[in-house]
């Protein structure tokens, strides 16, 4: 009697298991470390699995047959084959996001620039890989030693956390676009990121802009795509889509971090917190390229804007960019993370310094700042304006 209540225990116990597993099974089989639905190869560093298999990331008894796989040393926190993360060229991300000596089966993994995969400007020789976005070669990375810094003890992160899933799920994450190496087109996109304010609820931490509720189209009404190079198609998939209906709402999901107040040590962010929702008249409110709508010159006039913004534009209430319009998210060759396409057109420069005239190259993709325009006259020559002697322009 009482082996058989064992056995009945121990089959309801590996029910529950099993059932609460489905979703993510699911999620897992359709992420790019997990095939991402069979359409292309998941992670693959050992023969002796199949690729997608858990056992690539994760050493269960650091051997395989007798020995440890290389590189030997582990496994680490969460049973990683490798140190989680030491600075910020040493990551355990890198170990195969990168384009030479990758752990990954063939030893190169190619994972493109934003710049490159939604704005279909070929960048690529400047930033292929994850890693590279990190390291020293570029001008400008989101930091991970401050990202640890920040999340560690909000939403059930810890100092050992992996200063990547700040931002991405490793278990959901998917190739936008996925398995090819060209830009994203509307039949190959997928969707990487997942909001670290979720985290703390790990059954339910998803992706985030794959569902209703969160497109750049939910968060306003009053999104314009700006324009692959040619100017007859948009981002960030080529398609006519103008509206970010098929743009993740990367405004909120920036937010969840960039709302908070960064200035001074250990962030150095001057231009934090980062107020994209707040209206308000005249000066007052949040952030002009956000929801608040930009200022009127002394004569009425609105600022000047290039296509596609000029015929999208609204008096009464303006544009709304998202992050990813200007900004790449890993690392860039200028300031700030300034991308090297914006709207269809290259920068000329690249942005090294906060005072060198490159910065007009940024501006111009949307504003007319030529000499005697509206926008120059708001900027600078206008009574009140708030740069009355423009120097980074």
């Amino acid at each position: 009697m009482i082996n058989n209540i064992k056995k009945i225990i121990v089959l309801f116990i590996a029910v529950l298991f099993i059932g609460s597993s489905d979703g993510y099974a699911g999620e897992y089989t359709s992420s790019a470390h997990g095939t991402q639905n069979d359409t292309i190869t998941g992670v693959e560093r050992l023969t002796n699995y199949t690729d997608g298999h858990c056992g690539h990331c994760h050493e269960q008894h650091s051997s395989i047959d007798g020995s440890e796989p290389s590189p030997a040393g582990g496994p680490d926190n969460y049973l990683l084959f490798d140190t989680s993360h030491s600075n910020q060229t040493a990551n355990f991300c890198f170990d195969c996001h990168v384009d030479t000596a990758s752990q990954q089966t063939g030893g190169v993994l190619r994972n493109y620039s934003y710049t490159y995969r939604a704005g279909n400007y070929n960048d690529s020789a400047s930033n292929d890989n994850i890693k590279e976005a990190f390291s020293a070669s570029s001008v400008s990375s989101h930091n991970l030693d401050s990202i640890v810094t920040f999340i560690t003890e909000k939403w059930g992160y810890t100092t050992d956390s992996n200063p990547c899933c700040g931002c991405h799920n490793p278990h959901a994450v998917q190739g936008d676009p996925a398995g090819v190496s060209s830009a994203k087109s509307s039949s190959t996109r997928g969707y990487p990121v997942s909001r670290p304010s979720f985290h703390s609820a790990l059954t339910s931490w998803g992706l985030w802009g794959d569902a209703s509720g969160e497109k750049m189209s939910d968060y306003t009404n009053y999104y314009q795509a700006p324009y692959r190079p040619g100017n007859t198609t948009y981002e960030p998939d080529g398609s006519l889509t103008t509206n970010g209906s098929n743009l993740t709402d990367f405004v909120t999901f920036c937010q969840d971090c960039h709302s908070s107040n960064m200035v001074g040590k250990p962030y150095n962010l001057s231009h934090t917190p980062i107020d994209w929702s707040t209206l308000g008249v005249g000066e007052s409110g949040g952030d002009k390229h956000g929801k608040k709508v930009a200022t009127q010159d002394g004569s009425g006039s609105y600022v000047n804007l290039v296509e596609p913004y000029s015929s999208a534009w609204g008096p009464s209430n303006g544009l709304v960019l998202a992050c990813t319009d200007c900004h790449e998210a890993h690392g860039a060759q200028s300031l700030m993370l300034i991308r090297k396409e914006v709207n269809g057109a290259a920068l000329s420069a690249d942005i090294t310094s906060m005072s060198t005239t490159a910065w007009i190259n940024l501006c111009s993709k949307c504003h007319d700042i030529s000499l005697g325009s509206v926008s120059r006259d708001i900027h600078h020559d206008n009574t009140g304006a708030p740069y009355p002697n423009p120097k980074q322009c």
